[in-house]
């Protein structure tokens, strides 16, 4: 059913039942529905501005749609008044983010949730409260229909074609921004049918899923883990020493196509549930206490859990063959007289940084230096609480067991298993947000103590298992680089490695360490799966890297593949046109995301537009952009120098 706001029936949200909260006495309890809101909008290119030209609102089987912001803020404001009190309605919005930079000056706002000063989670109008479903799912609103087989898939629709509040929509389109809500509706009903879950308990983000089986394994051993929670001192220096995913090309094969052959094949090896596995093996820091820094090697020697701040004088690559310098400019808090391989350094006087014992064996293997500690803190090491382990393992076997058998519990177990890592990472210390002046920004009256003191109180996860995470998966990438000899490396990133020639043989010998039946799944085909071991990825016909997070390949069938930060894999490779084509001042126009231009002036703007005065709001103009290929000077000025030597002249 399609109603104007105008016609729209109230008295349908007055008979909606309440969803009882079973609390004695509850704030508020929510209305047993759920409802959906979308706006579609026409860029002004010569302004940079956007404006609305529909706004659908999906609540009781109705799809209320409107054209212009006055029937907009009535509608919210007659809504809200049919709400009974006490009670509040739930409104899901495909990217609250994007509709929030419109609407934030046109209806009453109560509270924001933001994660950051341009991402909203959820925002509070009076009796109506708005949550992300695109923060929610993790997905884009056609993948999130499609993965829920809702009846009302999402259309397809004109993007060039100019619409305007009083454009005449056409069935087709009448029927896309329909099913952008009425389809957003059923796949949220879907989901929690699926889940067991209601309004109260359907979790805000996609992590949540995650968050909440960890917290209720975890809920009988937080009197231990209560008192592994970081002081400030020490939560300070675990920030500075925390890292993510080893991303890096080697400076000697970059810039240039390598070419398989049968003497030199090109592979690719990826390291199977990587954080998971190290999750799962690996013994993580318990309470942090300072400690002696001439103590340093026996507590090394005792495999004690270190987190150091330290200074490292005359700093060089013990192999200057070595294509991953594992220091990176960007973790140390002082430098001085560096040399530089696209942000890692080769060479330099002085270094300061704050690492972890893990780091500290990977620099010592790849660096000659000498160093003075400026402070220390040790702690015991524990394998994470058994019923944590047992989770991960058991969403490992579910999700190996249910590929190619149910997709949505698959990937639903997929997604909850791969997110276990980004709940330990999450920095739990953040500055509040708050909603000022049309703004979100950071409220100068909550400071880092109160957030501590926060975190100490409601914490359930000690932030340094997060940090040491990440350390053992890149010393576990560590592992697979020094395995193979320094001219095969082509390219590593996070979990996966590129190199030329036949050293599968290395891979095979290391998983040796990591080969165990315990942790292992099956298939429904009856093939084992293990955890944590090195898997062949695919082999390359042709390979080119020009940096980290910039290669190109051929596979073995000649299809052209890119991946470079900010692409269209799809659309990219077919622009790239061929492999030649990879280099610097090539002009990629089909990116994954268009420039993002925020207006946030509060006060409108009028313009005319085909005899029409329209009134512009702030909002939120999504801009065509490109992406040249390029290289950063100093990077630019390596790779030709390399090309003019012989190697063997400096080593």
């Amino acid at each position: 059913m399609i109603n104007s706001p105008e016609k729209f029936n109230f008295k349908r949200v007055q008979r909606l039942p309440v969803l009882k909260s079973g609390k004695k006495k509850p704030k508020f309890e929510y209305l047993n529905v759920v409802t959906a809101f979308d706006i579609e909008t026409t860029v002004i290119t010569k302004y940079e501005q956007a404006i609305m030209w529909s706004w659908q609102f999906q609540i009781c089987g109705v799809t209320v749609i409107g054209r212009e912001w006055k029937q907009f803020q009535e509608f919210i404001e007659q809504l809200d008044a049919s709400i009974p009190a006490g009670c509040r309605l739930v409104c899901y919005v495909h990217n609250l983010s994007y509709e929030w930079q419109f609407i934030k000056n046109l209806i009453p706002v109560t509270s924001v949730f933001a994660m950051d000063k341009r991402k909203i989670l959820r925002l509070i109008s009076d009796k109506i409260e708005f949550r992300c479903s695109y923060l929610h799912s993790n997905m884009s609103l056609r993948q999130f229909l499609k993965r829920m087989g809702v009846k009302d898939q999402k259309g397809e629709l004109d993007y060039q074609k100019r619409r305007y509040p009083w454009t005449k929509l056409n069935r087709q389109e009448l029927k896309y921004i329909i099913n952008d809500v009425k389809g957003l509706v059923e796949a949220i009903e879907t989901e929690m049918q699926r889940d067991g879950d209601t309004i109260y308990t359907i979790p805000l983000t996609s992590t949540g899923y995650a968050r909440r089986e960890a917290k209720a394994v975890l809920r009988s051993s937080q009197r231990w883990i209560k008192p592994l929670l970081p002081d400030k001192e020490v939560f300070l220096a675990l920030r500075h020493a925390f890292r993510g995913g080893n991303t890096h090309a080697n400076r000697h094969n970059a810039g240039v196509i390598h070419t398989a052959t049968e003497e030199e094949p090109i592979h690719s090896y990826d390291i199977s549930s990587s954080y998971p596995s190290v999750m799962i093996t690996e013994r993580f820091p318990q309470k942090f206490y300072p400690a002696d820094p001439s103590m340093l090697w026996l507590y090394l020697k005792h495999d004690k859990a270190l987190l150091i701040h330290l200074i490292l004088h005359d700093v060089k690559l013990r192999n200057p063959l070595w294509g991953c310098p594992y220091i990176s400019l960007s973790r140390c808090t002082r430098t001085r007289g560096e040399q530089l391989d696209n942000g890692r350094i080769l060479l330099c006087q002085d270094a300061e940084m704050y690492i972890t014992e893990v780091d500290f064996n990977i620099i010592t293997s790849e660096y000659d230096f000498s160093y003075e500690i400026v402070e220390l803190w040790q702690a015991q090491k524990k394998r994470l609480p058994k019923p944590f382990r047992e989770l991960l393992m058991h969403q490992y076997i579910d999700k190996t067991q249910l590929k190619g058998i149910d997709d949505y519990l698959y990937q639903k177990t997929k997604n909850r298993f791969n997110s276990n890592y980004g709940m330990t990472v999450q920095n739990p210390v953040k500055p509040e947000l708050i909603f000022k002046d049309g703004l979100i920004i950071e409220d100068p009256d909550a400071g880092f103590d109160k957030a501590l003191e926060e975190y100490h109180k409601k914490g359930w996860l000690p932030y340094q298992w997060g940090v040491w995470v990440t350390a053992y998966a890149r010393a576990k990438l560590e592992a697979g680089l020094q395995a193979i000899p320094a001219e095969a490396f082509l390219y590593c990133d996070t979990d996966s490695i590129k190199y030329i020639g036949n050293y599968d043989y290395v891979f095979d010998e290391l998983n040796q360490r990591y080969l165990d039946e315990d942790l292992s799944a099956v298939d429904p085909e009856g093939r084992r799966h293990y955890l944590g071991i090195f898997e062949p990825d695919e082999q390359y016909k042709r390979f080119k890297t020009l940096g980290a997070k910039k290669y190109a390949y051929e596979d073995m069938e000649g299809n052209l593949h890119i991946t470079v930060s900010g692409v269209s894999k799809i659309a990219g490779a077919k622009e790239l046109k061929k492999l030649e084509n990879f280099k610097e001042g090539f002009v990629f126009r089909h990116i994954d995301k268009l420039m993002t231009k925020y207006n946030d002036d509060p006060e409108p703007k009028r313009i005319r537009i085909q005899g029409h005065l329209i009134e512009i709001t702030s909002n939120a103009a999504l801009l065509p952009d490109t992406y040249t290929l390029g290289l950063s000077d100093d990077y630019e000025q390596l790779l030709r120098w390399l090309q003019t030597v012989d190697i063997s002249d400096y080593i």
